[in-house]
């Protein structure tokens, strides 16, 4: 049984849950749907706030987008994980590629539902994560049984960031310039990026690794500011 699935059966409450998304509107239609069920607690918008809230008044469940203000809800839930607070998150996003899947999973993520599904796949989300249980939704499920198909390439974190910024269409001297890197060492670290996906060209290496979900959304390469 769940840390949290202990705390809610202590009582007769209903399970806590906390919403953090940086669209209010979104966040506040979650908040209505869910409080006949759910005590719902608050509604964040940044990853500083969900923070200052896990150090003050932790929830049962944290129902999060991937994208806040200033932190990612990412960063946040690796945070939780390592200091092994009982909080059990479900992921509900629109950034469904596998980078972020992958990660979100290894992070200890109890549920991840696309915001393409309906309330019934959040709710059975919820739910089982308080019995310690995953829920991946069903396009979620979809989207990795088709990544596994493609070959797996493992990149630095160094070439994660230039692959990166060469999506964005930067040029070899201005992502050196940008990360305080010398030319030579961004075209080392290019010329490797097309020898391990095996392509001739800038324009066709950024299309496969399109492909292979090696391209992190452009929400968690900067994360928005208000």
């Amino acid at each position: 049984m769940s840390v949290s699935l202990m705390k809610v059966q202590s009582g007769t409450r209903k399970p806590s849950v906390v919403i953090s998304d940086r669209h209010l509107l979104v966040a506040q239609g979650l908040a209505l749907a869910l409080s006949g069920a759910y005590d719902v607690q608050g509604i964040v918008r940044s990853g500083r706030e969900l923070e200052e809230l896990l150090r003050n008044n932790p929830p049962d469940i944290i129902i999060t987008e991937v994208a806040l203000l200033h932190k990612s809800g990412l960063d946040v839930m690796e945070a939780a994980q390592k200091a092994a607070l009982p909080i059990a998150f479900v992921i509900f996003t629109s950034l469904a590629d596998p980078v972020t899947l992958r990660r979100a999973i290894h992070a200890g993520a109890s549920g991840i539902i696309s915001k393409v599904e309906g309330l019934d796949a959040l709710r059975s989300a919820i739910d089982l994560a308080l019995q310690g249980k995953l829920y991946l939704s069903s396009s979620i499920m979809d989207l990795l049984v088709s990544e596994q198909r493609l070959p797996r390439i493992r990149i630095t974190d160094r070439q994660q960031v230039i692959l990166d910024l060469m999506a964005e269409g930067l040029g070899a001297q201005e992502i050196a310039d940008r990360l305080g890197l010398s030319k030579r060492t961004v075209e080392s670290h290019k010329s490797q990026l097309l020898n391990m996906t095996n392509t001739h060209s800038p324009q066709e290496l950024i299309v496969h690794a399109r492909r292979l979900g090696l391209l992190r959304p452009i929400e968690l390469r900067q994360p928005p500011e208000e």
